[in-house]
C-alpha cells in the first residue's frame, strides 16, 4: 500500500456562538486517505466526563459550556502510517452572565442635601445593559446615577442587569431612606408635686422623625430597678422618689440616624420628712437652778413645724425652749415634727431627773485582826440621796475572783486574804449623778506564814572533810522560830548551822519553822551523802586471738565504791548495732569483729559522784582473709612469642600463700610467674590463695588464646557493568584463620536500606545503583584478634540519566525587543543528546538558541534530552509572554465634597494592558476595616472619613509584568465638625467688679460661627466677650458653635455665680449670766451672701465633748461651764469664696463656787483668857458671803471673828459660804475645847 502526504486539517463549529451552560460541537475537515482523527485541548489529548467524540472521533462535543475550562485553544490531527497534519488552533470565546448583579456598597440611610451615586456591577460577556428603578418607576439606563438627597428620593432602587446574548437578567435592590432635622424637645410632669417615696413620671415631649428617645439623669443613662421606661422610652417614671438620687438634673434627647435634639436640664425639688425627730444632746440629770435648753431637730422639706409636751402637757410650739431646773422640772418631755405637705409627723422623747448633796462616808470592819486566808469584810456607812456605792483599793477600783461585792456594793469582802494583794489602802466613795463623797483611806495589816520552809540551795553529796553550812528560810509576819533535826534528833535551834564532812554526817536533815500567833508550821528536808577515792581498773579479754567475723568480749575489773562504768573506743563512748554492753556496762562485746571497725584502742572508766579512774588502752590486733584473690589485669587474647606475666593478690592478715595450676595442673607456688606465649600455653589457669590462721581459702581464674597471621583478600565482581536503578553484587575472597569479614565504602563501614551482606558477610550486594551513593571506592578487610589484612580499592563506574530536563532560570515575560537565550541541561553518563521544539515545531538540536523578542515568538517551547546508552528521555517546556507599555492612569472622584463620617469613593481610570491596580495613601499600601477595595482594585472607598487619616495625597498605580504608571497625587479637604464646644478655664464664682471673659472654642473645617446665651438669651456672636462682673451676671451661660457645611451643632455651659462683700457679725448669749456647771449658747447674727459660719476660742477652733454646733454651725454651744476652760476670748466668722468678716472678741465672766469652805488651821484645844481668831475662806465668783453658828446659833456675819476663850466658846463652830448668784452653799466646821483651873 502506497500513501501519500495530508491535506491540512480545518475546525467548523455547530453554532456561531458559544454559549455558558449550552453543548457546543467542533468538527474538522480534511481530504487525503486518512486513518485516524486526534483532538488536543491545550496541546493535551481530550478527557473528562463533560466531552463526548463521535464514533469515527471527526467531532468533538462539549457538554454544558464553561467560561474557564473549555476556553481551549483546540487542535486536531489526522494520521496514516506515514504522514500526519494538525489543524491551526482555535478559541472558543464563551458568552455568559450576567452574573449577581451587586449594587455598589454604601450607606442605606442618608441626611438630606447629600450626593449619592448608585453604581451597579455584573460579571457579563458581553457587557450586561443597566437600567434603574424608583419604587417600580425608571430612573436611569446606565450603570451609574447621581441624586442630591431629599424626602422624594425615599424608597427603594432595583437595578436590572440584562446580557441580549445569553438571554439571562439579573436583578440587585437596595432601601434609601432620607432624614431632616428633629425640634427641641421639653419635659413634661405627671404630677405638680414631687414627694419622696411616692412615684413621679417624666415624658418627653417633641415632634419630627423621631427613631429613639434617650433619658439623662446628671448627664448619665439611667439605670437602676427604681427607674423604669416605657416602650417607646418616652415616658420615664421614678418609684419610691429619694431626695438624693432623684434631684437630677433630668434630659431627654430624640434621635434619628442623622439628627438629635436635646432638652433643657430639668431639676426636680422632691418634698420629704420630717426624718427622725432628734432631741439635741443634753443631759438627762441636773441639779436644782441649772439652765436647761431642750432643742428638737427633724431633717424636712419644706421645714418641719414643732410641739413640745412635758408629762403629756403642752408646754412650747418652738424647736427650743429653756426652763431653770427645779424638782417640779422632774419628769417626761416629748417633742413632735409635722409636715404639712407630706402629712408625716415624728417624735422624740427625754426624761429628766433633780439631784441633791450627799455626807461623808466611813468604813467599818467585820473583825478586830486581819489574817491570811481568811475572809474579811469592810462595810460604806453613810446617808443621802445615794445612787451608787463605790470601792477604791489603792485609788482604783476592785477587781478579781477572790473580791466580792454585797449586792448594793456596800459591803466589800475579801476571800482568803493576801499580805500583799489586800494592804490597801481601801476607800469607799457614795454618788448621785451630780455629787459624791468619798471616806478616808483605810490600810490592813495582815498576819501571814510561815509559808514554804527552804533549805539554802547546797549539793546533796559530798566529800569527805568539808565544811557544810544548812540554813533555813520561811516568810512570816510575825518572824518564824527555827528547830533542825538529823535522823529525827534536834542538833539546832538556829536558822542555820555549820558541820565539817565524815561519815557520821550521813542522813536526812529536817528544818521546823513555825509562827505562834497563825499557828501554823512549814518544815524542809535534806539528805546528804558522804564519798571516797575509788583503785585503777583493768582489761581483761574472753579470747586469746580476734578474728575477723568473730564476737569478742573485754571486761572491765576494779575495786571500790563504784557507781557506773564507761567504756571508750578511739576515745569515744561506743555506738552501733554490733555493740553490746553488759546490764552493769561492765562487760563490753563486739560482734562480728572488722579488720578496720574494732582495732581499738579500747579503755574502761569507773566512777562515784567525786572520784574516778581510767583503764590503760588496750588494742586488738584482728587476724583476716584471704579476701577476693585477683589476678593482674593482663589481656585475653595474644599473638605467638609475646612474654606474659600472670600476677595474683589477696588482701591477707597474716599474708596468704599462693598456688597457680594450668588446665589443673601445679605449675608455680609463688605469686606471680611468666611465660613465652605459644599455642602450647591455651588454656585456664587458676591462683588459690591460703592464710592457715583463718582455714580460709581464695580462687582467681583467666583463660589464654594465641592466633598467627592471614592472607591479603580480592574483590570479585557480579557483573561487567554497573546501570544505575539496577543491582550489583562484590564478592571478598581469602585464605588463612578468618575470624569476620568487613566490607568499607569510601573507607567507612557500610550501611543503609539499600546495601545487604551474606550471613558470613563475604558478599556485599547493593540494590538499585545510584551514581553518587554507590561509586566506591569499596574495600573488603579481613580479621583475627590479632592479625587483619585489606584487599586494594575498587571503584564503579556507574551509568545514568538523563536525569530531569532543566530549561535555565529565565523570566517566563519579556518586554518586546529583548535578547533572549533559551538552554537545556540534563544531567547524563554518558552526556544527553537535545532537540528544541517551538509549539511542536523544531527549532534548534543544540543544548541552547537564541531569539529577538517580538509578538511572534510567544508560546510554548519544549527540550527534549536523550541517551541512547541507558535508553531514557526528559523533557522540559516552558511558555514566554511579550507585553507592551500601560497610559497614564487619573482618579476620578464619587462626590464633590468629602465630609467626615461620610463615605468617599475614589475611581483609578487608565488604558491599556492593565494586569493590576495599586492604591497608595502617604505612598503606603492602604490598610485598614475602614477602607474597601472593588473585586478590581479599580475603586478605593473610604467608610466614615477623619479629617487626620483620611486628608492624605491618594495615588493609583497601574502594571502589568514589564510596565507600570502612576497617577498625580490626589489630597482630600475634609470637612468636619465643629467638635467638642470648650469654654476656657476660667473659675464659676466671682467677687463683683472683675473684667471676666469668657472665651468658646471648638475646632471645625471651616470654622465655626459661635453664639452665646445668658441663661437662655442671646449676648454675642463671637466666640468671646467680656463683662464687669455685678449681681446681674449671675447664671447659665451657653456658647453655641455651628457648621453650616456639615450641619453639625455643638455647646458648651458654663454657670457664673458673684459674690458681694460680708457686714461685721455680732456675738448673741442665750442667758444673760454664765454661770459654772451650767450650759451656755452663743449666737452669731449677721447678713449677706454667707456660705460657712467658724467659731474660734482663744484664737483656735473648737473642739471637745463639751462644745457642740448647730446644724448650720451658727450657735455654739458649752455643756457643764468651768472657770478656766470655757473664758474665751470667743469670736464667731462668716464666709463666702470671696469675702469674710469676723466679730469682735467676745470674754465670758463665769460666774463659780463657793468652793470648798476652809477654816484657818488652829488648834482644838485653848485654855481660858486666849485671844482667838476665826477665819474662813472659800473661792468664789463674784466673792462669798460668810456667816458663822456656835453650836447652831449665828455668831459672825464676816469671813473671820476673834473671841476672848472663856468655858462659854466650847462647842462647835460652822462657817456657812454663800453665793448668791449661782445659789451654791458651803459649809466647814471645827470644835474648840476651852480648859479652865
Amino acid at each position: 500500500m502506497i500513501y501519500a502526504p495530508l491535506s491540512k486539517p480545518t475546525i467548523v463549529t455547530s453554532n456561531i456562538t458559544a454559549v455558558e451552560t449550552k453543548d457546543f460541537s467542533l468538527t474538522f475537515q480534511a481530504t487525503g486517505q486518512i486513518h485516524t482523527y486526534q483532538w488536543l485541548i491545550n496541546r493535551v489529548a481530550t478527557a473528562g466526563s463533560r466531552i463526548q467524540l463521535s464514533p469515527d472521533k471527526r467531532t468533538l462535543t462539549l457538554s454544558r459550556l464553561t467560561r474557564r475550562d473549555n476556553k481551549g485553544p483546540y487542535e486536531c490531527e489526522i494520521r496514516n502510517p506515514f504522514y500526519s497534519n494538525r489543524s491551526d488552533p482555535f478559541t472558543l470565546d464563551v458568552a455568559y452572565g450576567p452574573d449577581i448583579a451587586t449594587i455598589d456598597r454604601i450607606s442605606d440611610q442618608f441626611a438630606t442635601g447629600i450626593n449619592v451615586t448608585l453604581s451597579c456591577v455584573a460579571d457579563s460577556n458581553p457587557p450586561a445593559q443597566f437600567t434603574w428603578l424608583q419604587n417600580g418607576q425608571p430612573v436611569s439606563n446606565s450603570a451609574s446615577f447621581s441624586i442630591i438627597t431629599s424626602l422624594n428620593h425615599i424608597g427603594n432602587y432595583t437595578c436590572i442587569a440584562t446580557n441580549s446574548f445569553t438571554g439571562l437578567t439579573r436583578t440587585a435592590n437596595k432601601t434609601l431612606m432620607i432624614y431632616a432635622p428633629l425640634s427641641k424637645p421639653t419635659i413634661l410632669t405627671s404630677n405638680n408635686t414631687e414627694v419622696e417615696t411616692k412615684d413621679f413620671s417624666l415624658t418627653c415631649y417633641a415632634t419630627g422623625q423621631i427613631h429613639a428617645y434617650k433619658w439623662f439623669i446628671n448627664g448619665v443613662a439611667p439605670a437602676g430597678r427604681r427607674i423604669q421606661l416605657s416602650p417607646d422610652r418616652r415616658t420615664l417614671t421614678l418609684s419610691s422618689l429619694t431626695r438624693s438620687v432623684n434631684k437630677g438634673p433630668y434630659v431627654c434627647e430624640i434621635e434619628n440616624p442623622f439628627y438629635r435634639n436635646r432638652s433643657d436640664p430639668f431639676t426636680l425639688d422632691v418634698a420629704y420628712g420630717p426624718d427622725i425627730a432628734t432631741i439635741v444632746h443634753s443631759a438627762d440629770e441636773y441639779p436644782p437652778g441649772a439652765n436647761i435648753t431642750l432643742s428638737c431637730v427633724a431633717d424636712s422639706n419644706p421645714a418641719a413645724q414643732f410641739t413640745w409636751f412635758h408629762n403629756g402637757q403642752p408646754v412650747s410650739n418652738s424647736a427650743t425652749f429653756s426652763i431653770i431646773a427645779s424638782l417640779s422640772d422632774a419628769g417626761n418631755y416629748t417633742c413632735t415634727a409635722y409636715n404639712s405637705f407630706t402629712g408625716l409627723t415624728r417624735t422624740a422623747t427625754k426624761n429628766i431627773i433633780i439631784y441633791a448633796p450627799l455626807s461623808k462616808p466611813t468604813i467599818v470592819t467585820s473583825n478586830i485582826t486581819a489574817v491570811e486566808t481568811k475572809d474579811f469584810s469592810l462595810t460604806c456607812q453613810a446617808t443621802g440621796q445615794i445612787h451608787a456605792y463605790q470601792w477604791f483599793i489603792n485609788l482604783v477600783a476592785p477587781a478579781g475572783s477572790r473580791i466580792q461585792l454585797s449586792p448594793d456594793k456596800r459591803t466589800l469582802t475579801l476571800s482568803r486574804l493576801t499580805r500583799r494583794d489586800n494592804k490597801g489602802p481601801y476607800e469607799c466613795e457614795i454618788r448621785n449623778p451630780f455629787y459624791s463623797n468619798r471616806s478616808y483611806p483605810f490600810t490592813l495589816d495582815v498576819a501571814y506564814g510561815p509559808y514554804i520552809a527552804t533549805i539554802d540551795h547546797i549539793s546533796d553529796q559530798f566529800a569527805t572533810g568539808i565544811n557544810v553550812t544548812l540554813s533555813c528560810v520561811a516568810d512570816s509576819n510575825p518572824p518564824a522560830q527555827f528547830t533542825w533535826l538529823q535522823n529525827g534528833q534536834s542538833v539546832s535551834n538556829s536558822a542555820s548551822f555549820s558541820i565539817i564532812t565524815s561519815l557520821n554526817h550521813i542522813g536526812n536533815y529536817t528544818c521546823i519553822a513555825t509562827n505562834s500567833f497563825t499557828g501554823l508550821t512549814r518544815t524542809a528536808n535534806k539528805t546528804l551523802m558522804i564519798y571516797a577515792p575509788v583503785s585503777k581498773p583493768t582489761i581483761v579479754t574472753s579470747n586469746i586471738t580476734a578474728v575477723e567475723n568473730k564476737d569478742f568480749s573485754l571486761t572491765c575489773q576494779a575495786t571500790g565504791q563504784i557507781h557506773a562504768y564507761q567504756w571508750f573506743m578511739n576515745r569515744v563512748a561506743p555506738a552501733g548495732s554490733r555493740i553490746q554492753l553488759s546490764p552493769d556496762k561492765r562487760t563490753l562485746t563486739v560482734s562480728r569483729l572488722t579488720r578496720r571497725d574494732n582495732k581499738g584502742p579500747y579503755e574502761c572508766e569507773i566512777r562515784n559522784p567525786f572520784y574516778s579512774n581510767r583503764s590503760h588502752p588496750f588494742t586488738l590486733d584482728v587476724a583476716y582473709g584471704p579476701d577476693i584473690a585477683t589476678i593482674d589485669h593482663i589481656r585475653d587474647q595474644f599473638a605467638m612469642g609475646i612474654n606474659v606475666t600472670l600476677s595474683c593478690v589477696a588482701d591477707s592478715n597474716p599474708p596468704a600463700q599462693f598456688t597457680w595450676l594450668q588446665n589443673g595442673q601445679s605449675v608455680s607456688n609463688s605469686a606471680s610467674f611468666s611465660i613465652i606465649t605459644s599455642l602450647n600455653h591455651i588454656g585456664n589457669y587458676t591462683c588459690i590463695a591460703t592464710n592457715s590462721f583463718t582455714g580460709l581459702t581464695r580462687t582467681a581464674n583467666k583463660t589464654l588464646m594465641i592466633y598467627a597471621p592471614v592472607s591479603k583478600p580480592t574483590i570479585v565482581t557480579s557483573n561487567i557493568t554497573a546501570v544505575e536503578t539496577k543491582d550489583f553484587s562484590l564478592t571478598c575472597q581469602a585464605t588463612g584463620q578468618i575470624h569476620a569479614y568487613q566490607w568499607l565504602i569510601n573507607r567507612v563501614a557500610t550501611a543503609g536500606s539499600r546495601i545487604q551482606l551474606s550471613p558470613d558477610k563475604r558478599t556485599l550486594t547493593v540494590s538499585r545503583l545510584t551514581r553518587r551513593d554507590n561509586k566506591g571506592p569499596y574495600e573488603c578487610e579481613i580479621r583475627n584478634p590479632f592479625y587483619s589484612n585489606r584487599s586494594h580499592p575498587f571503584t564503579l563506574d556507574v551509568a545514568y540519566g538523563p536525569d530531569i530536563a532543566t530549561i535555565d532560570r529565565i523570566s517566563d515575560q519579556f518586554a518586546m525587543g529583548n535578547n533572549v537565550t533559551l538552554s537545556c541541561v540534563a544531567d547524563s553518563n554518558p552526556p544527553a543528546q537535545f532537540t528544541w521544539l517551538q509549539n511542536g515545531q523544531s527549532v534548534s538540536n543544540s543544548a541552547s538558541f537564541s531569539i529577538i523578542t517580538s509578538l511572534n515568538h510567544i508560546g510554548n517551547y519544549t527540550c527534549i534530552a536523550t541517551n541512547s546508552f541507558t535508553g531514557l528521555t526528559r523533557t522540559a517546556n516552558k511558555t514566554l509572554m511579550i507585553y507592551a507599555p500601560v497610559s497614564k492612569p487619573t482618579i476620578v472622584t464619587s462626590n464633590i465634597t468629602a465630609v467626615e463620617t461620610k463615605d468617599f469613593s475614589l475611581t483609578c481610570q487608565a488604558t491599556g494592558q492593565i494586569h493590576a491596580y495599586q492604591w497608595l495613601i502617604n505612598r503606603v499600601a492602604p490598610a485598614g476595616s475602614r477602607i474597601q477595595l472593588s473585586p478590581d482594585k479599580r475603586t478605593l472607598t473610604l467608610s466614615r472619613l477623619t479629617r487626620r487619616d483620611n486628608k492624605v495625597p491618594y495615588e493609583c498605580e497601574i502594571r502589568n509584568p514589564f510596565y507600570s504608571n502612576r497617577s498625580d497625587p490626589f489630597t482630600l479637604d475634609v470637612a468636619y465638625g465643629p467638635d467638642i464646644a470648650t469654654i476656657d478655664h476660667i473659675s464659676d464664682q466671682f467677687a463683683t467688679g472683675i473684667n471676666v471673659t469668657l472665651s468658646c472654642v471648638a475646632d471645625s473645617n471651616p470654622p465655626a460661627q459661635f453664639t452665646w446665651l445668658q441663661n437662655g438669651q442671646s449676648v454675642s456672636n463671637s466666640a468671646s466677650f467680656s463683662i464687669i462682673t455685678s449681681l446681674n451676671h449671675i447664671g447659665n451661660y451657653t456658647c453655641i458653635a455651628t457648621n453650616s457645611f456639615t450641619g453639625l451643632t455643638r455647646t458648651a455651659n458654663k454657670t457664673l455665680m458673684i459674690y458681694a462683700p460680708l457686714s461685721k457679725p455680732t456675738i448673741v448669749t442665750s442667758n444673760i449670766t454664765a454661770v459654772e456647771t451650767k450650759d451656755f449658747s452663743l449666737t452669731c447674727q449677721a447678713t449677706g451672701q454667707i456660705h460657712a459660719y467658724q467659731w474660734f476660742m482663744n484664737g483656735v477652733a473648737p473642739a471637745g465633748s463639751r462644745i457642740q454646733l448647730s446644724p448650720d454651725k451658727r450657735t455654739l454651744t458649752l455643756s457643764r461651764l468651768t472657770r478656766r476652760d470655757n473664758k474665751g476670748p470667743y469670736e464667731c466668722e462668716i464666709r463666702n469664696p470671696f469675702y469674710s468678716n469676723r466679730s469682735d472678741p467676745f470674754t465670758l465672766d463665769v460666774a463659780y463656787g463657793p468652793d470648798i469652805a476652809t477654816i484657818d488651821h488652829i488648834s482644838d484645844q485653848f485654855a481660858t483668857g486666849i485671844n482667838v481668831t476665826l477665819s474662813c475662806v472659800a473661792d468664789s465668783k463674784p466673792p462669798a458671803q460668810f456667816t458663822w453658828l456656835q453650836n447652831g446659833q449665828s455668831v459672825s456675819n464676816s469671813a473671820s471673828f476673834s473671841i476672848i476663850t472663856s468655858l462659854n466658846h466650847i462647842g462647835n463652830y460652822t462657817c456657812i459660804a454663800t453665793n448668791s448668784f449661782t445659789g451654791l452653799t458651803r459649809t466647814a466646821n471645827k470644835t474648840l475645847m476651852i480648859y479652865g483651873e
